[in-house]
């Protein structure tokens, strides 16, 4: 048919939707069907089973695979004389049956994955800029190897620090070293984050503009060792920035710089 052509569909299904257009006589009818009104076809006795024995052998805290649990529907609907529902079929009841956070309750003890599902709320607002800065250090998704002998001689990982602003999403100065984190890298990535860019910038014969510096008023870190040190916290009580470390487990109070962190491991 030219119709089933057209719309890159079989012949079989444009008759389909020319039964339900027929019955209901409007457009909505023929929309994709979703799990709210799509028809079941399995008997409610098929469907009382599933849901129990998927409560019972599924939804557990040892989290066992669905596989066994779907032999065991399969073996109580076929000792009863019911239909036997296939694999898929089970699978796709899943999200009907339960929610996804009675799943992460039921299937895992760890807390966090509960937390996974529900909204985070922080402390990352700020009205004007400069007003919240946000570091941290991450690996660079990159490995330096120097030709020594006509072979290659793996040098290392370079880290990267990166300041970045709350208020406009801006990175004001970052540091990329192969040494690890510590007071020094801080402190260089802190001294182009108050600097002016345009020296740095003609030094390397790069024709972009960076505006952004100043002097952040509040700098929040996690707690590592570098950001723990006299050097770090007499250098910050100098310039007037105050401190604010977040506290464990609560990554997402670093929610601006983590996700530019994750970017700029990659790249």
């Amino acid at each position: 048919m030219r119709a089933a052509a057209e719309l890159q569909l079989t012949t079989r299904q444009v008759y389909n939707l020319l039964a339900r257009y027929r019955t209901d006589r409007t457009v909505t009818a023929l929309l994709p069907r979703t799990t709210v009104n799509r028809q079941k076809r399995l008997p409610e006795q098929v469907e009382e089973i599933i849901k129990t024995t998927l409560r019972e052998q599924w939804l557990t805290l040892e989290a066992p695979p669905l596989a066994p649990a779907v032999a065991e529907i399969r073996a109580r609907c076929e000792e009863t004389g019911l239909a036997l529902p296939s694999y898929v079929t089970v699978a796709r009841r899943i999200p009907a049956l339960f929610t996804a956070e009675e799943i992460a309750k039921k299937r895992s003890a760890n807390p966090k994955h509960l937390l996974r599902l529900k909204p985070r709320p922080g402390y990352i607002h700020a009205l004007h800029p400069l007003d919240v800065c946000q570091i941290d250090h991450t690996p660079a998704d990159i490995n330096f190897v120097e030709v020594v002998d006509g072979a290659g001689v793996f040098v290392g990982r370079p880290y990267l620090t990166i300041v970045t602003d709350v208020a406009t999403r801006a990175i004001l100065g970052f540091c990329l070293t192969l040494e690890k984190p510590s007071a020094l890298s801080v402190a260089l990535c802190l001294a182009q984050t108050i600097c002016a860019k345009n020296l740095w910038l003609a030094s390397r014969n790069i024709g972009h503009t960076w505006p952004m510096f100043g002097r952040p008023r509040l700098l929040v870190t996690d707690s590592a060792k570098e950001f723990k040190g006299h050097a770090f916290q007499r250098g910050c009580d100098d310039y007037g920035i105050r401190i604010r470390y977040r506290d464990r487990g609560r990554v997402h109070h670093g929610g601006v710089v983590e996700r530019l962190r994750a970017l700029g491991g990659r790249s």
